[in-house]
């Protein structure tokens, strides 16, 4: 393997660990953004509501903020889109930090 193929392939490999980190910390963040949500609804479920809310990104990505809005909708609990947006992009902030220094 010349250099040229060597470096391509170091590329490639940061590239899928950044994408596996990208996906580890938005599963975290949306277990994080269930369990404030559910607390904000009253839900006694926050535990489940969390895990359901990750499975929303694997099998449904950018559909959390819809799911979200609907559900404070359903609960009656009115909540700003621009307040959750902050706390999801906050909670993934701390998310990969918490990830990073993980190791």
């Amino acid at each position: 393997m010349n250099n040229l193929q060597q470096r391509a392939r170091a590329f490639e490999d940061q590239y899928a660990h950044q994408q596996e980190m990208l996906f580890k910390a938005e599963v975290r963040r949306n277990v994080m953004i269930g369990k404030w949500a559910a607390e904000a609804m009253g839900r006694t479920d926050g535990e489940a509501y969390a895990r359901e809310l990750a499975l929303t990104q694997v099998n449904e990505p950018h559909r959390l903020l819809e799911r979200l809005r609907r559900d404070f909708e359903a609960a009656g609990v009115e909540v700003k889109e621009s307040e959750i947006q902050t706390r999801m992009l906050d909670m993934l902030h701390r998310a990969a930090d918490e990830l990073h220094n993980q190791g």
